[in-house]
């Protein structure tokens, strides 16, 4: 399997080699726009219409976390993450209230949101907090969400870098509007923007390939959107999964 360094290189490398010959095909006969389905998206309590589903659309297990009065929330998941390491439950990642049902959010809006590696249940995830809750959690439910996990590569035009296409896109600020969190990655033919959270419409995630595009000199379509892991993902062709596990509270 290979691991997302080296899927992100792989898609520079292949952008490189056939950005001619696809830029061909997207103007002459453009591929067949699949069906769009709706999902829990960005905004939690709105719905998000996607088309980018499959290995880009990955089931997760997320822990929302309500602090007792005064902890300090950076101290919080410090103390997760070492738990998660020390167990072999893998990295924790961050994420933003917005990957709950608005369901779960009506219940609790979680002042701090941890994601738990891909393949790791809701019944794994809240027999780990059940064992290792810091003292200074007052409040967790774990749920079962769906999330993107995708990732922009961009080509820029000859003479625009690598870097200033990420500072221009940066300033103009439409990448923090519609992404909030992501990861940027230099490389010398290109970059990327790596994005895991949320369920993206369809509508921001045009925002975010016209951005870049502006800034990297070229048309939106050229700015591939890809998927960061490998794996079948889940489809969305049939509508949302019903994703089974109930969340738990405590």
């Amino acid at each position: 399997m290979k691991s997302r360094p080296a899927l992100l290189s792989l898609a520079l490398l292949l952008l490189v080699a056939g950005v001619v010959a696809r830029l061909g095909g997207w103007l002459d006969s453009p591929e067949p726009v699949p069906v769009a389905v709706t999902t829990h998206g960005d905004a939690g309590d709105e719905l998000a219409t996607t088309t980018y589903d499959g290995p880009m659309v990955r089931k997760r297990t997320a822990i929302a976390i309500h602090p007792a009065a005064g902890a300090d929330r950076a101290a919080i998941a410090r103390d997760l993450r070492a738990a998660a390491e020390r167990e072999n439950v893998g990295e924790l990642s961050d994420a933003t209230f917005a990957v709950f049902s608005g369901a779960m959010l009506e219940y609790l809006v979680p002042e701090l949101t941890l994601v738990l590696p891909e393949g790791v249940s809701a019944r794994h995830g809240e027999a780990f907090m059940r064992d290792f809750r810091p003292d200074s959690v007052g409040f967790y439910v774990v749920e079962p969400v769906l999330m993107h996990d995708l990732t922009f590569c961009v080509l820029p035009a000859p003479g625009v870098t690598p870097s200033a296409v990420a500072e221009h896109a940066e300033a103009e600020g439409v990448l923090a509007d519609s992404l909030n969190r992501y990861e940027t990655t230099l490389q010398p033919a290109g970059l990327t923007i790596h994005y895991l959270g949320a369920v993206l419409s369809d509508r921001q995630i045009e925002a975010v390939r016209a951005s870049l595009g502006r800034a990297a000199g070229i048309s939106a379509d050229r700015v591939l959107v890809e998927a960061s892991q490998p794996g079948p993902g889940v489809d969305l062709s049939n509508g949302v999964p019903d994703l089974t596990e109930k969340p738990h509270g405590h």
